[in-house]
């Protein structure tokens, strides 16, 4: 194999890829990347046995091959280049040879042969769907503790046209619900999978597998998490006694200016209604603030985690939210005012008086 590429154009594709590299522990050969060239192109291909991610950049190829490079190394490398390098690579028997402008780095290769295939998906069974908004608003509520399984994923539920989207990891929830000319699916994504997709993309899902190619040419494609998602949709209360009205950035804003001072203690603020205002605030030990914000409308006093907040608001589209709750240690539902399809709980903690 001998081609040459862009240094922007590899050093980009080597990090799309980065986050299915294994760590070589188990198979040495999982922690490189898969470098085919052929017709005018590279494919860059990384596999970490549960998620593979592809995609495919342009190239001069002088002799068409495969290749296998460790990734940290070429990409460390590729990425302390100029940006307008363009780059030689030559494999030669078990070495490959980078060349720049500035010098020239010769890496070990391994057999291409001995790469594991991607599972193989039929691709013409997907529908295209725009994820993006809708995956950063419920990834901060996916669980990160291995333990909780299936909360560690993120639930994706199609039908009549829509697609439900949940995420939950024990202390707070975030629901989203878009149009989507999806074939009726239930399945439960893992969340590393779709931290990537922040643009349009084709989703297949087929024997256990789910397959996302993404506009810019990039595929993914992971096992999904065995077993039926938890029915979360039971953490919302039917009804509600008390709800409250406010604008968004301005509760966002003074959440985060509050945020300084809960950090210093246990990251807890505290919400308080009175006379037409909505107190936000924090102590710890000598030390306290609080701000506000004008609002229409009465809650208990509640206390919870200000990064929970945060991030639930910032996840909310619309100016004005519409908080609700039944008492100070029931679930806080929070939604947009113009947006009924966006929804976000979180659990209130039990504080001293």
């Amino acid at each position: 194999m001998k081609i040459t590429v862009a240094q922007s154009d590899l050093s980009h594709a080597l990090r799309a890829v980065a986050r299915a590299v294994g760590n070589g522990r188990s198979h040495a050969i999982l922690a490189g990347v898969l470098l085919q060239a052929t017709d005018g192109k590279l494919h860059v291909t990384a596999y970490d046995l549960d998620l593979g991610i592809s995609t495919t950049i342009a190239a001069a190829v002088d002799t068409a091959g495969a290749t296998v490079v460790p990734h940290r190394l070429l990409a460390d490398i590729t990425g302390r280049l100029d940006g307008s390098e363009a780059l030689s690579l030559a494999v030669d028997g078990a070495r490959v040879t980078l060349t720049a402008s500035s010098g020239s780095y010769s890496l070990s290769v391994a057999s291409a042969d001995d790469f594991p295939a991607l599972p193989v998906v039929n691709a013409a069974a997907g529908a295209p769907v725009d994820l993006s908004g809708a995956l950063a608003a419920v990834m901060p509520a996916v669980a990160t503790d291995a333990s909780k399984l299936l909360l560690t994923g993120i639930h994706l539920r199609s039908a009549g046209g829509a697609l439900h989207i949940e995420a939950a990891d024990g202390h707070r929830l975030a629901t989203r619900t878009i149009a989507a000319d999806l074939p009726d699916l239930d399945v439960v994504v893992p969340a590393r999978t779709l931290q990537q997709v922040r643009q349009p993309a084709t989703i297949t899902v087929e024997s256990r597998q789910v397959a996302i190619a993404l506009v810019d040419g990039t595929s993914i494609i992971s096992s999904t998490l065995e077993g039926a998602y938890p029915n979360v949709q039971a953490l919302i209360p039917d009804a509600f006694k008390h709800s409250l009205t406010v604008n968004r950035l301005a509760l966002l804003h003074a959440l985060e200016r509050v945020a300084v001072i809960a950090d210093s203690h246990n990251s807890v603020v505290k919400l308080e209604v009175s006379n037409g205002s909505l107190k936000v605030g924090a102590e710890a030990e000598a030390n306290s603030g609080s701000e506000l914000i004008a609002c229409d409308g009465k809650l208990p006093t509640i206390a919870a985690n200000v990064h929970y907040l945060i991030d639930g608001i910032k996840g909310i589209s619309g100016d004005t939210l519409d908080i609700k709750a039944n008492a100070a240690t029931t679930p806080v539902v929070i939604t947009s005012a113009t947006d009924a399809d966006s929804l976000y709980l979180v659990m209130p903690v039990q504080i001293r008086s």
